[in-house]
């Protein structure tokens, strides 16, 4: 293993809780699955061949792999990715990987054919173009810089599509135009877009930062726009959450659309000299704002039907043009401000050999070849030498026991590799009823990514995680199914950032267990999807199927779910829980609801408290949307 871990290739890597510099690059060995857009398609990347031809065939031959690209401008002279793409097919899964950000750069030449037009935009760089669809899965673009050469003003430079999971991490996007020219920087616009997560992203320029279409459920972290022409983001229908947007120098900051529905914390939006208009123009009024600032604008908001206006935040440091709603009397409506924690620092491993690999890239039959012998011996190595990381040969395998991850082991990594259980497997819930289960860890802190997904046989008694170090575990660009996601303990700390599943049991917060979470997508048809029985729960955009229970909160619970989408598509559920249902427990929600015919909640909340109970129904909504509601219980104590 050490000699072929020499053999890695550098490749900076996909983990939300590193800020690299642009001078660091960071590695994964050479047999983890990847291609190379130079040694395995021909492209140069040295700013003056033509790479668009290489690039294209990458690209559209690279499925449910990582597709690196070494530090390189990669002159392009037309576009590249995925066009006249079809749902529920291989026009998916696709997982584009820089470097470096700052050294990694896709170029449009100059005056390129076809790019003239604002009114028309042509995409330069697209992971998905074609027919709607929910089925855009997994996709992810990562420490890549797209440049757009001047004279380009019809360009727009990035165009992402994803559902489910997905992400777009450390990416620039900027014209050299000397006029700032260009049609739109990240462009959203694919319809049925997300669940997914933009985060860590700068755009620089072009008359439109970002642009969005119709989404299911879009979240943004860390989000910088600068010198955009009309307007730096631009949300006609989108149903969006974001939290950290800072705009500079545009003459609009935001707009909101007729159907667009946005949940915007901790933002900034600085003006241009002499600015009067407002920040934020909304045509529809689902909106929720806190803890804006803005400066060289006019007034904060103002509303396109009626000229309605909005100078400044309420003494809470938040707004809505909608209701707010609560259920009984005396109760202060706003958020619970629970506190923010950002996803904990686990430095990626530099020394070669603390990386060991298990698999061999099969993906043989339905489920895949068993695993667990080999997984655990890797563990159990990595214990005895101090090796910090564990990374899959991607593939598809199976799990027939526990694993025990312990010892120095800090990080495990996936590679888009699908596990599964198998059919007779040894995981009963008879106290090791778990895939991985945390005992006798180093540090406290571990993170586990890239897994494409948790399936195969239904195992509901069966959970992935099982905390019985009470560290804090971070999990990353993974869905699951089939399970349930954690065995109840007490304590511990969960991080989760661009998640889905929960098919088949709850995530459940047990007494002194807390969750920050970030683009999660659980989906049921028959239990509830987030339980707080004496936990707390930070959750950055929410986006759920299934008329299930979305949060039940019990037990002096508190929890706080800030933006996301209720989505309600699945036919013959005859079930109809209220949509939260909060028992003594301190609950803040803001979230916006999709749903076709009939298929829709007719409680929004139950709300119990001192031996009484209300509810909240769907038809007393204003305009069938949730812009805040707050519980009558206090927020427990730090600690409880």
């Amino acid at each position: 293993m050490r000699d072929l871990a020499r053999a890695s290739v550098i490749l900076l890597a996909s983990v939300a809780t590193v800020h690299q510099s642009a001078a660091e690059n960071m590695f994964l060995p050479a047999d983890a699955g990847m291609k190379n857009v130079k040694t395995d398609f021909g492209a140069v990347g040295d700013g003056v061949t033509d790479d668009t031809a290489a690039i294209n065939r990458a690209i559209n031959q690279t499925v449910m792999t990582t597709l690196y690209f070494p530090d390189g401008v990669y002159l392009v002279r037309d576009s590249v990715g995925l066009f006249n793409s079809k749902p529920h097919s291989r026009d998916r899964f696709r997982n584009l990987q820089g470097q470096s950000r700052e050294g990694t750069i896709i170029r449009l030449a100059p005056n390129s054919a076809g790019f003239g037009d604002p009114e028309k935009p042509k995409v330069v760089l697209s992971t998905y173009s074609g027919r709607s669809t929910g089925d855009a899965m997994h996709t992810y673009v990562r420490d890549i810089t797209v440049e757009v050469g001047a004279g380009n003003p019809g360009a727009s430079a990035l165009r992402f599509m994803t559902n489910n999971t997905g992400a777009m991490e450390r990416v620039t996007i900027r014209t050299l135009d000397p006029e700032g020219a260009g049609a739109i920087g990240l462009d959203l616009r694919q319809s049925q877009n997300g669940p997914g997560l933009i985060s860590r992203v700068r755009v620089e320029g072009f008359d439109v930062g970002v642009q969005t279409g119709n989404t299911f459920s879009m979240v943004f972290e860390d989000l910088t726009l600068r010198d955009q022409r009309r307007v730096a983001f631009d949300n006609p229908v989108g149903r969006l959450t974001l939290r950290k947007l800072r705009t500079e120098n545009a003459p609009l900051a935001f707009r909101n659309g007729r159907h667009g529905s946005v949940t915007l914390i901790d933002a900034e939006f600085v003006g241009g000299p002499g600015g009067d208009g407002p920040a934020i123009e909304y045509e529809s009024p689902m909106l929720f704002l806190r803890d804006v600032e803005t400066s060289g604008y006019g007034d904060l908001a103002r509303s396109t039907r009626t000229g309605e206006t909005a100078t400044g935040l309420n003494t809470h440091g938040e707004w809505s043009p909608m209701p707010e709603y609560t259920l009984f009397s005396g109760v202060d409506a706003a958020t619970l401000r629970l506190p923010i924690e950002e996803t904990p620092v686990v430095p990626w491993e530099q020394d070669p050999d603390k990386w060991i690999g298990v698999g061999d890239g099969s993906s043989n039959g339905k489920l895949g070849k068993d695993i667990t012998a080999e997984l655990q011996a890797a563990i159990d190595r990595a214990a005895e030498t101090g090796a910090t990381t564990i990374y899959f040969r991607r593939g598809k395998y199976l799990i027939s026991r526990p694993i025990r991850v312990q010892g120095s082991v800090s990080r495990v990594i996936g590679m888009q590799t699908e596990l599964n259980f198998a059919e007779n497997a040894a995981l009963a819930d008879d106290g090791d009823g778990a895939v991985f289960v945390l005992d006798g860890l180093n540090s406290d802190t571990v993170v586990f990514e890239r897994f494409f997904l948790f399936g195969g046989w239904e195992r509901p008694s069966v959970c992935i995680f099982d905390n019985r170090d009470a560290a804090t575990v971070v999990v990353e660009h993974m869905s699951w199914t089939a399970s349930r996601f954690k065995r109840d303990r007490t304590g511990g700390v969960w991080h989760l950032a661009d998640v889905a599943g929960g098919r088949r049991g709850p995530l459940t917060l047990g007494e002194g267990e807390k969750l920050w979470a970030r683009q999660f997508n659980p989906e049921s048809s028959g239990n509830p999807l987030l339980v707080a029985d004496g936990g707390k729960a930070w959750v950055l955009g929410l986006k759920t199927e299934g008329r299930v229970s979305h949060v039940v909160a019990k037990n002096r619970s508190a929890v706080e779910v800030l933006g996301g989408v209720s989505y309600q598509s699945w036919k013959n559920q005859k079930s109809d829980p209220p949509m939260f249902d909060v028992d003594n427990s301190a609950v803040s929600v803001t979230i916006g609801f999709y749903h076709y015919a009939d298929r829709g909640f007719t409680t929004i909340v139950k709300e119990s408290t001192n031996r009484k109970t209300r509810t909240l129904a769907r038809k007393q909504l204003e305009g069938y949307h949730l812009p805040l509601y707050r519980s009558a219980t206090d927020t427990p104590p730090a600690g409880q």
